[in-house]
């Protein structure tokens, strides 16, 4: 977890592979479940998909019976995320929607940013993009005011694939680099599954943009402060402009 937390996928992996060995001696249900999830995590890092949803779900079956409500939501978030990556969307809603309604009702608040930042972006892969906005939008003003970095650039990082979406590639670029500053900045690192979106999706801007003008755009956007990059991300649904 702790690698996989600081963004080494090398490190994350080799600890999963040594973990699968032992999981069948754990006789503590509570660890042999949260270790299940730990190797679900790994497994998304090279989009393994089908091992990462069987680790999920029995972590997430083995939970439900306990009664623990934290790492319960988790696991539901997990296969609502794994779900959304394999493209099994009617699923990720379903889960996603119990994960949300866990965290208001215990009072999680990180774990309620992440579940709305993930129905936000499969709000943009179905295609229902003012639905989208409306959750990103009121996200990103809960984030802002406290000045948590890591939901900043969560939300920012689904606003950038929202503007790609809707066909504005220059403030995706901008948003892109807002990112990568903030994080750089505070010295966060990114789990290696959601970082390999993000750099399969910059990949697509600078394609669609051009290598130089995406570099100028991506440059600008490091520079970002975060209430700039959050007035970056904002437009008027009118005009299709910035907000001013």
């Amino acid at each position: 977890m702790t690698a996989n937390q600081a963004g080494d996928g090398p490190a994350a992996l080799a600890a999963s592979q040594r973990l699968e060995l032992l999981v069948p001696q754990i006789d503590d249900p509570y660890l042999r479940a949260v270790s299940r999830l730990a190797m679900s995590w790994a497994s998304m890092i090279v989009s393994d998909h089908d091992s990462a949803f069987r680790h999920a779900s029995v972590a997430l079956k083995e939970l439900r019976r306990q009664d623990e409500p934290y790492w319960t939501t988790v696991a539901v978030l997990t296969v609502g995320y794994i779900d959304r990556d394999a493209g099994r969307y009617d699923d990720a809603f379903a889960h996603l929607s119990e994960a949300h309604e866990l965290t208001e009702r215990f009072g999680f608040s990180w774990l309620d940013t992440y579940t709305r930042v993930l129905l936000g972006t499969l709000a943009v892969l179905r295609g229902r993009l003012d639905e989208a906005r409306a959750m990103l939008d009121q996200e990103l003003a809960v984030s802002l005011p406290a000045y948590n970095i890591i939901n900043i650039t969560l939300s920012l990082a689904a606003f950038a694939q929202l503007a790609f979406a809707e066909g504005d590639p220059q403030r995706a670029a901008l948003l892109s680099g807002a990112i990568d500053g903030l994080r750089r900045r505070a010295g966060l690192g990114v789990w290696p599954a959601p970082r390999r979106g993000e750099t399969d999706l910059a990949a697509e801007i600078r394609q669609a943009l051009g290598a130089d003008r995406f570099d100028q755009l991506y440059a600008a956007g490091a520079r970002l402060s975060r209430r700039e990059a959050a007035a970056a991300a904002a437009r008027d649904q009118r005009t299709g402009t910035p907000a001013s």
